[in-house]
């Protein structure tokens, strides 16, 4: 029996299929698509709940090759660093009258009837979960969860270069000390054997985003500033990221970290039956219901190599 229709374009038996049809690229989407991710070093197929990446050093010692012989004086070892998995689901239930007043609104545009614009409503209904789940994992790869995993926040806390100069307000305003003048400071505390690297990222909350950005274009350093999509310190490689995960506290001194992109491992799975991505509606229960599984972690290589401002921050809670 077809799930009944509630309204014009409002059919609930296409939502199980769309799903069914598109779940892996859904939660990969989900778990892959934050902003933060799109950076860092990503493992996929991990299991369990803590797992050991395997690191690879060496000392690399090089010889004059002016001589015959053997002289196999390197030396080659495996380390390996925590990395815990956070398994997580979310669970939902909707009545589909209340689905019929609020994504029913939304998929008919105007002018819908006059053509093919406008998203299904299956579409319309999934991405608004995926951006949820996205926003959700991108604060837990900052925060992780109280009383569980660490975040990133919880693992530079505890030996990630700090220094009272950056621990301070970042405003847009070109006087005085400025936003660019901070985030030189920052690169300036960044540990010599990484401050050359070409993955340098600078993560910020929005707010100091914004206000880094204002700063460049009052500084007019107009080369490095009219693409928000693509912003660097000036002077420097260090491309800065915005981060939703960060809270934008009142006083204006939020959690701020310069780091090799390389240097954060990101964990997740997505090779197996655990993560999952359904929605259906069931006739037993007049609902439609939702359910999202997934497996999500992070860790760095060498905190040590980073520099971090307002280390002690408030978290946003998860």
């Amino acid at each position: 029996m077809a799930a009944p229709a509630n309204g014009p374009g409002f059919n609930l038996s296409g939502l199980t299929q769309y799903v069914d049809e598109t779940s892996f690229e859904l939660i990969s989407k989900a778990v892959l698509g934050t902003n933060l991710a799109g950076y860092v070093d990503v493992r996929a197929g991990l299991k369990g709940n803590s797992v050991k990446v395997p690191l690879m050093e060496d000392t690399f010692t090089v010889q004059s090759g002016n001589s015959c012989g053997w002289d196999a004086n390197n030396t080659a070892s495996i380390s390996q660093v925590d990395l815990d998995i956070y398994h997580a689901k979310v669970q939902h239930e909707f009545c589909p009258q209340a689905l019929r007043d609020t994504f029913m609104a939304q998929a008919l545009s105007a002018g819908q009837f006059g053509g093919s614009e406008s998203l299904p409503f299956e579409a319309t209904y999934v991405n608004y979960f995926v951006e949820k789940l996205q926003n959700w994992n991108e604060k837990y790869l900052i925060n992780g969860i109280n009383g569980g995993n660490d975040g990133i926040q919880d693992i530079l806390a505890a030996s990630a270069v700090s220094g009272s100069t950056v621990d301070t307000v970042w405003t847009g305003s070109a006087a005085g000390v400025t936003a660019v003048d901070y985030a030189h400071s920052m690169f300036s505390l960044l540990p010599g054997e990484v401050s050359m690297a070409d993955d340098l990222i600078l993560v910020v909350g929005t707010s100091d985003y914004k206000n880094l950005a204002l700063n460049i274009t009052q500084q007019n350093y107009y080369h490095v500033a009219p693409d928000l999509k693509n912003l660097y310190v000036p002077g420097t490689n260090i491309r800065v990221v915005p981060s939703a995960g960060i809270q934008n506290l009142a006083t204006g001194k939020n959690l701020r970290f310069l780091t090799r992109a390389s240097n954060i491992i990101m964990g997740t799975d997505l090779t197996g039956d655990f993560e999952q991505f359904k929605m259906w509606y069931s006739e037993d229960n007049d609902q439609v219901r939702a359910t999202m599984k997934w497996a999500i972690g992070v860790t760095l290589v060498q905190p040590e190599l980073a520099v971090v401002a307002n280390k002690t921050a408030t978290q946003i809670s998860l």
